[in-house]
């Protein structure tokens, strides 16, 4: 399958004058590590982290401000390595601390149980919510998230009830995976929408188009 494809939110594959439905593949495990880290796998998915942080703030100068350790992208995905550190190795309480401090610090809501795989990428951490699990290079943007969904506690890998991405997934800002949901590699999903199904490889996630509705409370 081409990359750019586009996959509806109504699960059909457009772009070629029709739309068909397409049957995703079960995700794969893409490197994910189950159980226990050592700290030396936690430093190494941390130094991944910010060599990406580090490549996108050189292509847009303006969005580095001050020290690294203080930016708001970084200080999110190094707390949450820490908590999700403690949280494999059986520290709860620890782990929920590091956790809500995160989130009073900079607005996200990331859990320590979620399992992200190195290269997390979160370019505006508040408002951002975050439950499940991904392989590599997740970029993350405003107000995006993943979790799980009222009723559907299946599950596919990441947990009871919650969605589980492949490598190199972007969530554009309000966007976002709720539920057992199974979600390929290299999918990129558009601007405001979310997704309760299974998606593909290699393609692009959109809403069906958007419509006007008159207005019947102004003459």
């Amino acid at each position: 399958m081409s990359h750019g494809q586009d996959y509806t939110a109504a699960g059909t594959l457009s772009g070629h004058g029709t739309e068909r439905p397409l049957a995703p593949p079960v995700a794969e495990n893409c490197g994910r590590t189950i159980g226990r880290l050592t700290w030396k796998q936690s430093r190494s998915r941390l130094s991944a982290d910010r060599k990406r942080l580090i490549e996108t703030l050189e292509t847009q100068p303006g969005l580095a401000v001050g020290p690294l350790w203080l930016h708001p992208s970084f200080l999110c995905v190094f707390m949450y390595r820490i908590s999700n550190h403690l949280f494999r190795s059986g520290h709860n309480l620890a782990a929920r601390v590091v956790w809500q401090l995160n989130f009073l610090l900079t607005g996200a809501d990331v859990s320590a149980a979620a399992d992200l795989g190195e290269g997390l990428l979160i370019l505006s951490p508040a408002g951002t919510a975050l439950m499940g699990a991904a392989g590599r290079n997740l970029t993350v943007m405003a107000c995006a998230g993943l979790g799980g969904e009222l009723g559907r506690f299946n599950d596919v890998g990441a947990r009871p009830g919650l969605p589980l991405l492949g490598d190199d997934v972007i969530l554009e800002p309000h966007s976002g995976f709720l539920g057992p949901v199974r979600v390929g590699s290299r999918v990129r999903v558009r601007a405001g929408t979310v997704m309760t199904k299974d998606v593909p490889d290699d393609v692009v996630v959109e809403n069906s188009p958007s419509r006007f509705i008159r207005r019947r409370d102004v003459k």
